[in-house]
């Protein structure tokens, strides 16, 4: 079975952990580098298994599992002021875990000409890359106050982004064959 990464904005972990809950499939969780207790905690709503790894420990034997395992990589909403710094991240995440994953899930809006420059760099790669597409289309309120919690301060779960990662997942599942089994 495939194992897919997912690299995503620290902004929008409510949504990306809603994407994620409503999967019954999903055998095991892996986030890397986690330091987020209540992320942790809402994914514990679902069926898998979930542990918080560094990057140099995920388990070999993710990618030799028969169950479809997902890797969630969170960056952090400070790299959103530094856009040459944040491709330079998106770039080495996706090179790192394109060596072990099938497909990789960008949840990351960006720019129009900065994503197709990070796409095309791994267009041959091996592995399915798929993104949410410009970031104007998913981050209402990002350059609000945030709360306590890293949220933007006032903001539930955006419906608009829930329903675009919703739809790039269930794209991401069909490409790796996973279709049929979204709960």
């Amino acid at each position: 079975m495939p194992l897919l990464s997912i690299i995503g904005c620290e902004l929008f972990k409510n949504e990306i952990a809603q994407v994620l809950i409503n999967d019954g499939a999903i055998d095991s969780l892996v986030i890397v580098n986690g330091n987020n207790p209540d992320f942790e905690k809402e994914l514990e709503g679902t069926n898998a298994r979930v542990e918080s790894v560094s990057a140099d420990s995920i388990p070999p034997s993710l990618k030799r599992s028969n169950g479809f395992n997902v890797i969630i990589a969170l960056q952090s909403a400070s790299l959103n002021s530094d856009s040459c710094k944040l491709n330079k991240e998106i770039y080495e995440k996706i090179r790192f875990y394109g060596k072990i994953s099938d497909g990789i899930l960008l949840l990351y809006g960006q720019e129009d000409d900065e994503l197709e420059n990070l796409m095309s760099a791994f267009r041959r790669a091996g592995f399915s890359l798929k993104s949410v597409g410009n970031c104007a289309d998913i981050s209402p309120g990002m350059n609000g106050p945030l709360s306590d919690n890293g949220s933007p301060a006032g903001r539930d779960d955006d419906k608009e982004t829930l329903r675009i990662y919703q739809k790039v997942y269930a794209d991401m599942r069909a490409e790796l064959g996973l279709a049929d089994q979204l709960a």
